[in-house]
């Protein structure tokens, strides 16, 4: 249990709920850990949109190129903000299914936001039907969110991740236009997102203790976060 006060306020985590009191009202988190930690990443998006756009400008980047990085941090706002709120807010029915769908969606976004400026900012011309090619899979993938978000962790991790490695097939036109250490940092974010792919999807993380605040999930959320800053610094690399 850990608790921080502020004047009125109090603000208490424990392994299943969080409780905001503030006189008579009290709010009950669905996944404090989850939506907390994604809470926090969308926040950071923010903060690091105009940082990568700024250095991107001084280094002689041209409008195409920025909008091309706002659509990447746009995409990580919108993921880390539709998770928190998903992660945060208990709905039922009809109305929870539709944060979760559009959690799950937001995920495809991502996906496609973080090809956006490898395409065009490192790519050029010759990254144009991978960009067409992975704008048009996200789009097949968000229609199959509205159909089925019900589907098996495994299902959903699998056409995550193929999405996600669709670059190998690029690599022949993507490594001539970019430094290594800009590719050694975009598959290590690939890496990393796999990896908590995995966990979500086979629960490979489990704790016997019930009300334990990490679990496959939680642990699947810092993945997710620790992949988003590796493809931030490789994106951020190719301007220099």
């Amino acid at each position: 249990m850990v608790t921080a006060t502020a004047s009125s306020n109090i603000v208490s985590f424990s392994g299943e709920n969080l409780n905001l009191i503030n006189g008579r009202q009290q709010f009950r988190a669905k996944d404090p850990v989850s939506a907390l930690t994604h809470f926090v990443g969308c926040i950071c998006a923010i903060l690091f949109t105009p940082v990568l756009l700024i250095h991107a400008s001084s280094a002689g980047a041209g409008m195409t190129d920025l909008i091309a990085l706002s659509v990447f941090m746009l995409s990580m706002i919108s993921l880390y903000g539709a998770s928190a709120s998903y992660h945060c807010f208990l709905l039922e029915g009809e109305a929870g299914l539709r944060l979760k769908r559009l959690d799950h969606m937001m995920i495809f976004v991502l996906i496609a936001g973080t090809y956006t400026p490898i395409c065009v900012c490192a790519m050029g011309r010759d990254g144009t039907v991978l960009l067409s090619v992975v704008w048009g899979l996200a789009l097949a993938g968000m229609m199959f969110k509205l159909i089925w978000v019900t589907c098996p962790k495994w299902v959903s991790s699998i056409i995550y991740i193929a999405m996600g490695w669709v670059v190998v097939f690029a690599m022949p036109s993507l490594i001539p236009h970019v430094s290594t250490s800009t590719l050694v940092w975009l598959y290590t974010g690939g890496v990393i997102y796999t990896v908590g792919g995995i966990i979500y999807a086979l629960k490979l993380i489990r704790f016997n203790n019930r009300n334990s605040m990490w679990g496959s999930h939680e642990i699947f959320h810092l993945f997710v976060m620790a992949g988003s800053i590796c493809h931030f610094i490789s994106i951020y690399g190719i301007f220099r």
